[in-house]
Order: structure tokens, then C-alpha cells, then sequence
């Protein structure tokens, strides 16, 4: 059949397999794009091609129509996709700047930091008693306070005395503020060099 005016193709009518392959979703889609009048039917349900194409690519250019995907029912929004992927990449690069400046760490890099000072930690107090044994012999109860409070404040403070440097990943750089900002990042004062 060949078509001879724009009038015949405005009148051609399909069914929702011909939407379904053209349009390259399943029926359900179809279903849904014509319920929120992007696939248009007449009033025999067959869809009209040329208005069902049009108002299907006009939702895709504006992005601004939620269309249902094939394999879920949640909706997929072209625009707002791109903004939280470009939402997540800017934090991505926040996070890997704050990791370069020493402001965050990575979980194994506190993990064997803290892992190493508890396990001196641990030393210290086990060899509190055969350490301290020969100096308590014979002292009085408030000189053994004294003695017992100044080892345990010294182990104590062993676990006070980090280094925060040592929380640094291989990434760490010392970088001034002004270097950053000539790279054109935006740089919070508060968060330091």
C-alpha cells in the first residue's frame, strides 16, 4: 500500500506488537505509555502510529515523562538519571580531594592503624604485672595507687598520642588550598589545608 499524502499516514493504525517493536519495549510499556496518553489509540484500541511516534519522541527529547522499564516497575526518568550520576561523581571527587588532603581515611587504613595501637596497648597492660611485681613488694597502699595509676595513664596516653599522619593512605598529598583553587575546585576554608 503506498501512501500519498500526510493525511493517510496521520490515519495508519497498529496494533501494540508493531509499538512494542518499534519502539523497542515490551507491552507492559505500551500499556503505560498509553494510559498517560504518549502511545495515542482510537476507540478500538488500535494505536494511531504517527501520533503515538511523535508524542513518544517528544517524551524521550524532554525527558520530563516517566516512562516504566521492561523489567521493573519503577520509573526511569532520562534527566533525573543523568543528574544524580553527575550528583554522584562530584561527590565521588570530593571524597578522593578530602582522601588526598587527609581529611578522610579509608576503613582499612584506620582499621590497621587503631589494630596496631590497640595491640600495644595490649602489651603494655599484659606486661603491667611481672613489670610492676618487684616494685609494689612492700610499698603501702597509697604508694601502690600511685605507682599502678602512673603505668596505667602511661599506656593510656600511648593510646592518646597517635600520629594522625599515620591514618594518611598512599593518596595523601600535602596540598595548599590556593593549589586547589587554581585547579578550579570550590575549597571550604573551615576544612583547612
Amino acid at each position: 500500500m503506498a501512501i500519498t499524502s500526510m493525511d493517510e499516514l496521520n490515519e495508519i493504525l497498529v496494533n501494540s506488537k508493531t509499538l512494542e517493536a518499534l519502539f523497542g519495549v515490551k507491552d507492559r510499556t505500551i500499556r503505560y505509555l498509553a494510559d498517560n496518553g504518549i502511545a495515542k489509540r482510537d476507540s478500538h484500541g488500535k494505536y494511531l502510529l504517527m501520533d503515538s511516534a511523535k508524542s513518544y519522541i517528544t517524551t524521550l527529547k524532554i525527558g520530563n515523562a516517566a516512562i516504566h522499564t521492561d523489567d521493573s516497575e519503577e520509573e526511569l526518568n532520562l534527566t533525573t538519571e543523568r543528574a544524580i550520576h553527575e550528583h554522584t561523581k562530584r561527590q565521588i571527587t570530593e571524597i578522593k580531594l578530602q582522601l588526598i588532603k587527609g581529611q578522610v581515611h579509608k576503613s582499612e587504613d584506620v582499621e590497621t592503624v587503631m589494630t596496631d595501637m590497640f595491640i600495644k596497648f595490649r602489651e603494655k597492660m599484659s606486661a603491667m604485672p611481672a613489670k610492676l611485681a618487684r616494685k609494689l613488694e612492700g610499698k603501702d597502699k597509697s604508694e601502690i595507687q600511685k605507682i599502678l595509676r602512673k603505668e596505667i595513664n602511661s599506656a593510656l596516653n600511648g593510646l592518646a598520642d597517635y600520629n594522625p599522619a599515620d591514618f594518611y593512605s598512599d593518596e595523601h598529598i600535602e596540598i595548599s588550598n590556593e593549589t586547589i583553587r587554581a585547579l578550579g575546585v570550590e575549597v571550604n576554608e573551615r576544612e583547612g589545608s
